[in-house]
């Protein structure tokens, strides 16, 4: 090896397998397996024998002087090495996903319009990112946001209004002439602003936590109706509260100053907890409107409306995979 040779390809650990041995196929059973947990699983994804799987595993293992999984029973788990190679190979794949839909938004020329409306709770988490690479993909394209509940917004879609409607679910259901595509999971939690009574305490129930005003979702709302079900499961009446709100900058302004009680995405309290804008309660949440869904009428064909909800999809991965 010359001189000329970068330091990291001369020196660095196993340099051989990042030069010459690691393959966009190497990188995708990784994936794989990181979602599926068992070789038998991946073979059958791939279409190819477990042989096949655990030989390409095992080139891996062997160039990088480590092993980087271990059998747990009929699964199996990741190393720390092994942890490290998978992360960084689920970020290149999605950096391919990008520029693939990057290139061939570009070689189409998408302009256009995409109208959307979105819940309240997904407006600083995933749209945002979804609209980034939107705007990279096509930036010709103009991107429309509204923000409701989906109450409010399928007739909006129905009538042609809207073109895709993102929000969160708690349990699921058809609607008539619609598609519909899970984006990820996240769960809700309750939180408090920081001198809340609530606050200092370490164990909560419901039955406390219904003492106190909430910023409750709008009347006939799924997030209403869900909220109103999941509360009758546990024996408990209605939520209390005069104030019918989601928004985000506004539940911070009255917890400010009110002891309500509010639910926020979880990395998105986590960050305003890291602030000491707010505390993150310790109540269950069971999972309500813990996923988020994107909805579009099924005789949709509009490219440009198909590219954003791609960029949703790749968006969503970033923020729940993380």
């Amino acid at each position: 090896m010359t001189s000329d040779t970068p330091p990291a390809y001369r020196d660095g650990i196993a340099s051989r397998l990042f030069r010459d041995v690691l393959k966009i196929r190497h990188l995708r059973i990784l994936a794989a397996l990181d979602q599926l947990r068992q070789i038998t699983k991946v073979a059958r994804a791939f279409n190819v024998s477990q042989p096949a799987i655990s030989k390409q595993i095992a080139e891996l293992e062997r160039e990088l002087g480590t092993p980087i999984i271990q059998r747990q029973g009929n699964a199996v788990a990741f190393t720390p090495a092994g942890a490290v190679l998978v992360r960084h190979a689920k970020d290149v794949l999605n950096r391919i996903q990008r520029t693939e839909f990057d290139i061939e938004a570009l070689r189409k020329g998408l302009g256009g319009k995409v109208r959307i409306g979105v819940a309240s709770s997904l407006m600083p988490t995933v749209v945002p990112e979804a609209i980034r690479l939107m705007t990279q993909a096509a930036p010709s394209a103009v991107i429309s946001v509204s923000e409701g509940h989906f109450g409010q917004m399928l007739p909006m879609l129905y009538a042609g209004d809207l073109d895709l409607l993102v929000v969160r679910i708690w349990k699921p259901f058809l609607v008539e002439g619609v598609e519909q595509l899970t984006l990820g999971r996240e769960p809700l939690v309750v939180v408090a602003g920081p001198g809340h009574p609530l606050a200092r305490q370490t164990e909560i129930d419901w039955e406390a936590a219904l003492e106190w005003p909430w910023l409750k979702a709008a009347a006939g709302s799924l997030a209403s109706q869900g909220m109103a079900e999941f509360l009758a499961e546990k024996g408990l009446g209605p939520m209390p509260g005069q104030v019918e709100a989601t928004s985000i900058v506004l539940s911070l302004g009255m917890m400010r100053r009110t002891p309500c009680l509010a639910l926020f995405p979880e990395r998105l309290a986590r960050h305003y907890s890291s602030r000491g804008e707010i505390s993150i309660l310790p109540l269950s949440t069971s999972g309500y409107l813990s996923e988020s869904k994107c909805f579009w009428l099924s005789s949709e064909a509009d490219e440009t409306v198909t590219l954003f909800r791609e960029c949703l999809v790749q968006a969503a991965k970033d923020l729940f995979d993380s």
